[in-house]
Parts: C-alpha cells; structure tokens; sequence
C-alpha cells in the first residue's frame, strides 16, 4: 500500500502540488488523470521516491519512503517514464537487462536471463534483442523500456510486493499495442504487483482502472472507487470539454464521446 498524506511540493518558489491525501491499494491498477500541468507527473515522482516532498509524508508498505536507500528503492519499485532517449549506444537486450542491474553485482545469472527474454515476449520486440536501441522508432523505443521496467519487478511474490509506475506509457503506441500494454499492466496485479499509470485517454483508463484520480492545478480534484461512475460535470471540470456519457450493455464501463 502506499499512502500519501498532506503533501506539498514547491521548486523555485512555484508550488505544484498542494495538500494531497491519497491511497493506492495493494495489487490494484490506480489511473492519475487530468489536463497538462495537473501536477501528475511530479505526484507520480514523489510516490514512486524520485522526488522528495517539500512537506507532507509518503509511505510504502508502511515505511517513510525517503528513508528507503536507492538499491532498495531500485529493488522495491520500477518507473516508466517518458523520456526514452540514452546517449550511448546499447542493443535492446542491454536496455531491458538495466531492469535487473539492482538484482546481480557483476554478470547475469541464468534467472536474469531469462526474465529479460520473458518481459521482452511480453511486449513482442524479442526479434529485434540484437537491434541497437537507436535505430528504433518512437514506439519500439517505448516497448523496450517497458519491457526494462517489467524485467525489474516480475520476480515480485507474495512476501515481497512490488510496485510500477508508467508515466503516459501509452503516448507513442499505436491501438492495439496500447491495449497490449494495458493488459499487461492489468494482469500484473494478480501477480503481487500495484501499478500506478498516468494516462490522458479518459476511456482507456475506464476499461483498466481500479480507482481514478483527477487532479487540477496541484490539487487532487476527485476520486472514484468505481470507474464507470465518472460524470461529465467532473470532465467538463477537469479538462474544460464538455462530454457525453454513453452506456454500453456489452461491458460494466461506459464510453465518454468529446464535443468541442
């Protein structure tokens, strides 16, 4: 579980985030929302120990997260984020093998190995192991680092839970590669793993959510325990578009159609 309570967060004087309660579930799959400048990604940072906070406490398992050393850190949690670009020259299967650097001191073991082999399946790039990372486009860039974090964190179990955090992992991928990388990110927590994702697509987050957070200007605006009961007084409040609700009998969420 982690909890966030009271926290504030200022750099140069400029506050971002003001006042924020919040809590993820264990094995839960929590969607952050809003329109750009919310103060998604900060509050996405500072959950997941990259940031500290300026006042406020966040917790992890019940443990002050600034008190969690950078290898236990590295060994408790993984993050998405989205800047994909290195500046050295490395093969997809050296990207996806920095998931397990916290895990050995000098070579991969055979277990390495074949998690990196596994998570790179997951995310259907194993033809392109031998491919120097530069050579790829935008969304084949974006599944590699998928595929690192995965290879970070699927060896969590039952005494030690892991958490991921993808910040917009959906942003270069086309259709059917979001909605794998969803399911993924969804089949997770039945595997010991609590995901937190920041996601811009309202119906997309919907169909994989467990909890929905809307945030505005620093502040969290509002919480729903129930996907489907989102309504377009809270979206056209949010984003600033007005929207219509449209039920589906087919599926338990409805679909939200955009009007200018």
């Amino acid at each position: 579980m982690i909890e966030v309570k009271g926290v504030n967060y200022s750099i140069q004087q400029k506050q971002l985030l003001r006042n924020i309660d919040l809590t993820v579930q264990k094995n839960s799959f929590t969607v952050i929302m809003g329109a750009n400048g919310a103060g998604k990604t900060t509050l996405l940072q500072l959950m997941a120990g990259s940031l500290s906070t300026t006042s406020g406490l966040i917790t992890i398992d019940g443990i002050d997260i600034a008190s969690l050393s950078p290898e236990m850190l590295a060994k408790k949690r993984a993050v998405l984020s989205q800047q994909y670009h290195l500046p050295f020259a490395l093969t997809v299967r050296e990207v996806v093998m920095m998931g397990r650097y916290p895990f050995f001191k000098n070579q991969p073991t055979g277990i390495d190995v074949e998690i990196v082999n596994h998570a790179m399946q997951q995310m259907d790039i194993l033809h392109l192991a031998d491919t120097l990372y530069q050579h790829l486009s935008g969304g084949e860039a974006q599944k590699v680092q998928m595929s690192r974090v995965l290879a970070q964190i699927l060896d969590a179990a039952e005494l030690q839970e892991k958490y991921l955090f993808l910040d917009e992992p959906v942003s270069q991928l086309d259709i059917k590669y979001q909605y794998q990388l969803m399911q993924i990110a969804k089949s997770l927590t039945r595997q010991c793993i609590t995901v937190v994702a920041i996601l811009h697509d309202v119906n997309l987050g919907m169909q994989f959510a467990d909890t929905l957070h809307f945030m505005k200007d620093g502040y969290l605006h509002h919480s729903i325990q129930h996907p489907a009961d989102i309504d377009t007084t809270l979206i056209k409040h949010v984003f600033g578009m007005n929207a219509i609700k449209l039920q589906n009998n087919q599926t338990s969420y409805p679909f939200i159609y955009f009007q200018p």
